[in-house]
């Protein structure tokens, strides 16, 4: 839920205690400059060099320095908001590295099953195609290490497949069909990150854009995508921004443009320190009269919320789903000395109709952060009646005056309910495991060949594809362990067509990758099937968008 660009400055140098004491006091002269603490005045800032000083001097253990000036650093933020946090320099490279929209490896993607790393899609034109690998290949070693079977893990595997680019890493592998392991020189060089997963379009004109992120390269790869599906005056578009939990927040402002007139006021932001700051749109967007529906659920958050709440705001387009997230706070970037780094609020951010929708943090960062799962207990993901807004948080749409609320996300205008019937909590555990999809990635892996002999395409494999009996049963053994139960199993995945279509879509997934995943499993996704329902019904559409009467 990051809002604005995070870069290490500087490479990092040992630093004696005296700079490490420098660094923390440059926060805390930071805070006293922005009066985070009131009016922190020259005798409180004595008061806590002088603690830092006597243990220091006169602690009667030794001290990790390092540790105790993060920890330090740490509990200044700890009391104002839960996203005012401290990121060490290499906490940093990871946060940037999904929002820069391009990192240095060897471009593949890969689970670990079974102690085995295995392949599962090698990325078209990068390092490892180049080199020969393909998916399905498992990875014995990395240079002279050995690594199938001995308990490896992800954070182990990145630091060896990752590197400088342009350095090469040689990548041992166990292929099906061949006798002997092979191995590969891989040269390291730059891998994009998608930020859009899955873009088609259906065959009643409507375009689906599955945004995952808003990185650096969110607003190239939407207007590629856009330029080849919404063609025609009578496209609409469906835009996915579930799960999806902000970036970049100037790239939500630069989404935005393509969906109003020039001049509309989008966005606002506004703090104790901060003037207000106003966010137009500077050009006529090319889908403004484009008919949108907006997918969020209680995991889209930060920028996912800024762009659903200026679309219903300006009643522009419908939204559907979960109540969002929640987060309604900007922050800023204040680097430290040895590249370290607060993410200080400095501001919250409005809709264009004054809604503020952060939830509250009142009771601390351990009850905020447990705030979804209280929402899953109170029955909100399957009742829309069980949420409840204070009419203090009433607001009104711009155009049409219909009511929306703040202080708590984006309450959508049609309201899906989780799917727990046709998705049984113990089919969604597995899944959520991971186990299921480990089983789906040796099948795919083994039966790649035959499969893609056979259908040519992933829409040849989707109307084609069934899935055989006895394989169902081999996944219920692989996944499930009481014997007494996997009967029961079996006959529903067997008989359920919901569990059939999600299968057949992971399989979809290993073969052809994001795009035939989410063109497979929409077809029985509420949201989607609802969304296009009203896309393509004008006087639903305009039903839900009419001006109140009140």
């Amino acid at each position: 839920m990051t809002e604005f660009n995070f870069f290490a400055n500087g490479e990092l140098r040992n630093f004696n205690y005296m700079i490490k004491i420098t660094a923390i006091l440059s926060a805390v002269v930071f805070f006293a400059n922005i009066t985070v603490f009131a009016q922190a005045d020259k005798q409180q800032l004595y008061k806590f060099e002088q603690v830092l000083n006597a243990v220091s001097e006169s602690y009667a253990d030794s001290i990790n320095q390092e540790e105790l000036t993060e920890d330090a650093i740490k509990a200044l933020l700890k009391d104002l908001d839960p996203h005012s946090l401290y990121f060490s320099k290499d906490e940093i490279e990871e946060l940037n590295r999904g929002l820069r929209g391009s990192f240095t490896g060897i471009g593949i993607s890969y689970d670990i099953i079974r102690d085995t790393v295995m392949i599962l899609k090698v990325i078209k034109n990068g390092p490892s195609e180049k080199a020969g690998l393909k998916a399905g290949d498992r990875i014995l070693k990395i240079n002279d290490k050995n690594i199938a079977g001995n308990g490896i893990d992800d954070e182990i595997l990145k630091n060896l497949l990752q590197g400088e680019n342009g350095t090469k890493v040689n990548i041992t592998v166990k292929r099906f069909f061949s006798e002997h392991p092979l191995t590969f020189t891989v040269t390291r060089g730059k891998i994009p990150v998608k930020s859009i997963t899955a873009a088609y379009k259906t065959d009643d004109n409507i375009c689906y854009i599955k945004l995952n992120r808003f990185s650096a390269t969110t607003i190239n790869e939407f207007k590629k995508a856009s330029d080849s599906l919404l063609s025609g005056k009578d496209a609409k578009l469906i835009l996915d921004l579930r799960y999806n939990s902000g970036g970049y927040l100037y790239v939500a402002l630069q989404l935005l443009e393509y969906f109003f007139d020039k001049n509309t006021l989008v966005l606002y932001t506004e703090g104790v320190h901060q003037n207000r700051a106003d966010y137009f749109t500077h050009k006529k967007g090319k889908y403004r009269n484009t008919d949108l529906a907006i997918l969020i659920n209680e995991s889209s958050a930060s920028a996912s919320e800024i762009v659903s709440g200026a679309v219903q705001d300006l009643d522009r387009g419908i939204i559907i789903g979960r109540r969002s997230y929640g987060k309604g706070l900007v922050q800023k970037p204040f680097y430290l000395i040895d590249g370290s780094m607060i993410r200080l609020t400095v501001a919250k951010y409005y809709t264009p109709s004054g809604r503020n929708i952060q939830k509250s943090y009142a009771e601390g960062s351990e009850d905020y952060n447990n705030e979804l799962i209280r929402r899953y207990e109170h029955g909100e993901y399957t009742n829309k009646d069980s949420i409840k807004f204070d009419d203090s948080l009433k607001f009104r749409t711009l155009k049409n005056k219909r009511t929306v609320y703040g202080g708590g996300g984006i309450m959508p205008d049609i309201f899906i309910p989780e799917d727990t019937v046709n998705y049984p909590d113990y089919f969604k555990e597995k899944l959520n495991g991971g186990k299921i999809s480990e089983f789906i990635h040796l099948y795919a892996a083994e039966n790649r060949h035959v499969l893609k002999n056979k259908f040519k395409d992933a829409k040849k494999f989707d109307s084609g594809f069934i899935i055989p009996e006895n394989i169902i049963k081999d996944l219920i053994d692989y996944v499930y362990e009481d014997e007494i139960k996997k009967n029961d199993y079996l006959n529903e995945f067997k008989n359920n067509v919901y569990i059939k279509t999600y299968i057949k879509a992971l399989t979809a997934n290993d073969l052809w990758g994001n795009t035939a995943y989410y063109e497979i499993l929409n077809k029985k996704d509420a949201a989607f099937i609802k969304a296009s329902e009203v896309l393509n019904n004008k006087r639903e559409y305009a039903e839900i968008l009419k001006p109140s009467k009140n």
